[in-house]
């Protein structure tokens, strides 16, 4: 399974590379935490979120970092589905509705392969921004979801 998620990302890296159309910013920024998220490196996601990111509940960015931090350490593989994809862009902003499904395996040396799911599904809400010529997350929401029908 990890070595599918690699090959997928080399053709979406190479994908705009081939292609004359320039990339979408907000799109790019979804790649680019998925990305970090299935190679769990949460330095690379936290380059991502605003100074002033604010998550579900109030969750702000130091809490939103430490929490992914224990999440990626958790888990020996991780891989996630991004699918549904809404954006409304308003110039240097931008609001994102997706469903991400994740799937991985907990690792087995600290015994949590049985205590952690293997899979989940959530709906998320993203709101992006440009920040000194860089898009990031300003906030998310996120709720359980059902997956959807293959």
């Amino acid at each position: 399974m990890r070595s599918l998620g690699a090959a997928a990302v080399i053709v979406l890296a190479l994908a705009p590379a081939c292609s004359h159309e320039p990339v979408d910013p907000v799109t790019a920024l979804l790649a680019e935490l998925e990305e970090a998220a299935e190679e769990r490196d949460a330095e690379r996601f936290d380059a991502r979120l605003s100074p002033t990111f604010r998550g579900a509940h109030g969750l702000g960015r130091p809490e939103a970092i430490a929490q992914l931090r224990r999440y990626f350490a958790a888990y020996e593989s991780l891989a996630l589905e991004v699918y549904g994809v809404e954006t409304v862009r308003d110039g240097s902003t931008a609001r994102v509705r997706c469903v991400v499904g994740f799937s991985g395996e907990g690792r087995r040396a600290l015994g949590l392969e049985g205590l952690l799911p293997p899979s989940a599904v959530y709906r998320f809400e993203l709101d992006a921004a440009e920040e000194d010529g860089v898009w990031r997350l300003r906030g998310a929401s996120w709720e359980p979801a059902e997956p959807a029908e293959s």
